[in-house]
């Protein structure tokens, strides 16, 4: 089986999901509205830069990465974010 697996910031624990829409949601609690600047298998977003970023990758049950996030992932997962945001973003 493979999940997407998450981790905002260094605080924060590896978490999975089924899909981007549900890491989306769970991304939206920290405030995210928008990620950017892919490393291979991580995000940056405003005030998670740096050694402090976000990893996202695809892996199997032990988040063992098997494949990072496309360009397109990325481009979904900013839209699902845009919608989970209590505000009005551009």
């Amino acid at each position: 089986m493979q999940y997407l697996w998450v981790r905002v910031g260094d605080a924060d624990d590896y978490n999975h999901f089924d899909d981007l829409a549900e890491a989306a949601e769970y991304m939206a609690q920290f405030g995210l509205v928008h990620v950017w600047r892919k490393f291979k298998y991580g995000v940056d977003a405003e005030g998670f830069t740096g050694n402090n970023y976000i990893s996202l990758f695809y892996g199997d049950e032990e988040a063992q990465p098997t494949r990072d996030v496309s360009t397109r992932d990325i481009q979904r997962l900013n839209r699902h974010l845009k919608q989970n945001s209590p505000h009005d973003v551009e």
